[in-house]
């Protein structure tokens, strides 16, 4: 079967990583855009044809080696009408009026392998290899809009081509063009016959595509750098809906593409969160330009311009005055409450989603403890999935209030005797559920970095091994602990390796497996990873 999809910049379209290397990284084999698409629809894609790295638009798959043999070689033949468009910030001269047409012959340096390419004009040894037809489209302060056909798929042509003809693509640093948050070039559309019918695809261009008046933002650029963020999201959405993958309605839709800011949406709400040591006017009318642009009605910022005063307090701006104070979203086929007046978190840590999955897909009839649960979102999976018992542990009684909402907002009874609240300090529960011997197939420890409490302080670094030890104390032979943090001085080598010696020196029989790919709205694949969480099974 034939699949459309629409493919984010950042992303290679299938793995670059050999098998030796996928097995040395097996921490995060996922890497790729077929790849994640793959694991999350658990249909395996094969390429057609690719896109660059920072190329974004149509990109078509098959489900099957066969199709997708033969629709490589439709593209092969060249029976496939493709047009893209890009951007350049250099004058068109000469090119401003009528179709110019480029061919030349196209090789890797040296006829290496790499990513460096190079174009010159052919000879009887080498003749010309690849064609492209150019055509302006529309200019608008010092920019311009380029329509690109190429009837040939050579690496990297229409982007060589075009810094042939002195309009390097704006963001393609490789090929002569200027800095930018984004290589601005895009697979628009592409016709093909295939098996007898006429099959046409389209992606929709980036605003600033269609809308040149954004490229007049302030000169750090700084709203195109997080509608970019934003696109790459709603193109990774877009490609899994079409294979059968809803979409969470809560997500991060800009991370650490926004420089000082973050934002979530929420369900029908946009929280902005703003990490510079200053707010003033000018950034918030620049967020006051995104969420226009976006058409984000339900907006509020908190500015946490005083973090290492009080990590605790923010300015908070709303968009208007009839924001909801408290809503309820889903996370998949998940209900959670979320509140915007308690604190600078809203009710759900959303990078643990695909864990929070895992645990809906596999906690029927296991007994579940969750420690540091906060609002319970781990807990309320396995709830829903049918666990045998689930523990709810959090020394915030007010936490294990919210606990009860999310429970109740999806036809849960917390007063079921299936389900216990305790409002204490994990590791005193540890010692007590051991003392007790208590035993659970599935143990969740997501502590925070750092807290104060009557049992004094806790510091994961510190803690982390008898932290861990405590837990495959109360875990049973068979069972799991799902390990996470989000603590920024653990790089992961120090982490995992922290995590094998602590294996290697246990007791008890463990091992240590990789949790499920994570969505890609926080980091992708080859980015450093703030949250690093693990599986140790217990033979």
């Amino acid at each position: 079967m034939l699949r459309i999809l629409d493919k984010p910049a950042g992303l290679t379209t299938h793995t670059s990583l050999s098998k030796d290397e996928r097995q040395r990284l097996d921490r995060e084999p996922v890497d790729s855009f077929l790849g994640h698409l793959t694991s999350r629809s658990e249909i395996e894609l094969w390429p057609v044809h690719r896109l660059d790295l920072g190329t974004t638009g149509v990109l078509l798959a098959a489900d099957n080696a066969e199709e997708a043999a033969e629709l490589s070689m439709a593209f092969e033949a060249r029976d496939v009408e493709k047009t893209y468009y890009f951007l350049t910030d250099r004058d068109p001269g000469d090119n401003a009026s009528g179709s110019i047409r480029v061919e030349s012959y196209i090789d890797r340096q040296n006829g290496g392998r790499g990513s460096n390419f190079f174009s010159r004009a052919g000879t009887s040894e080498h003749p010309n290899n690849a064609r492209t037809d150019f055509e302006l489209v529309s200019t608008l302060a010092g920019h311009s809009l380029w329509r690109a056909r190429p009837y040939t798929g050579r690496p990297h042509q229409i982007r060589l081509h075009a810094e042939s003809l002195g309009i390097s693509i704006l963001g393609d640093g490789e090929h002569g063009g200027s800095n930018f948050p984004t290589i601005c070039l895009h697979a628009a559309h592409v016709r093909l016959l295939f098996k007898g019918e006429i099959v046409e695809a389209t992606s929709p261009s980036p605003r600033w595509f269609t809308d040149l008046t954004l490229l007049a933002a302030p000169t750090d650029l700084r709203l195109v750098n997080w509608l970019a963020a934003v696109e790459r999201r709603e193109r990774l959405g877009r490609s899994l809906t079409r294979l059968g993958v809803r979409e969470s309605e809560t997500m991060r839709v800009i991370h650490t593409e926004g420089m000082d800011l973050r934002a979530d949406r929420l369900g029908d709400v946009i929280q902005f969160h703003w990490y510079a040591d200053d707010f003033d006017l000018t950034d918030r009318k620049a967020i006051e330009d995104l969420a226009r642009a976006m058409g984000w009605r339900d907006w509020f910022i908190q500015a946490r311009t005083n973090r290492g005063k009080n990590p605790n307090d923010a300015e908070v701006i709303t968009s208007h005055p009839d924001l909801p104070i408290r809503w309820v979203a889903k996370e998949d086929a998940l209900n959670f409450t979320f509140r915007r007046d308690t604190g600078l978190s809203t009710g759900l840590f959303l990078d643990q989603r695909a864990n929070r999955r895992w645990t809906f897909e596999n906690a029927k009839d296991a007994r579940v403890l969750n420690l540091f649960c906060y609002t319970s979102g781990f807990s309320v999976a396995a709830a829903l999935a049918g666990a045998a018992k689930v523990v709810s542990v959090d020394l915030s009684k007010n936490f294990l209030l919210w606990s009860k909402e999310n429970f109740e907002a999806n036809g849960l009874n917390p007063e079921d005797a299936r389900f216990e609240f305790r409002a204490m300090e994990a590791r005193d529960f540890l010692k007590w559920a051991k003392k007790k011997e208590m035993q659970f197939d599935f143990v969740i420890c997501d502590p925070p970095s750092f807290a104060r409490s009557e049992a004094g302080v806790f510091r994961i670094e510190r803690e982390l091994e008898s932290l861990l030890e405590r837990c495959v104390d109360v875990t049973a032979p068979g069972g799991i602990v799902l390990f996470s943090t989000n603590y920024e001085l653990f790089e992961n080598d120090e982490f995992y390796e922290r995590l094998e010696e602590f294996a290697h020196r246990s007791k008890r029989e463990l091992k240590i497996v990789r949790t499920p790919s994570p969505d890609l709205d926080f980091e992708f694949p080859r980015e450093p990873r703030l949250m690093k969480s693990v599986f140790l099974e217990i033979s």
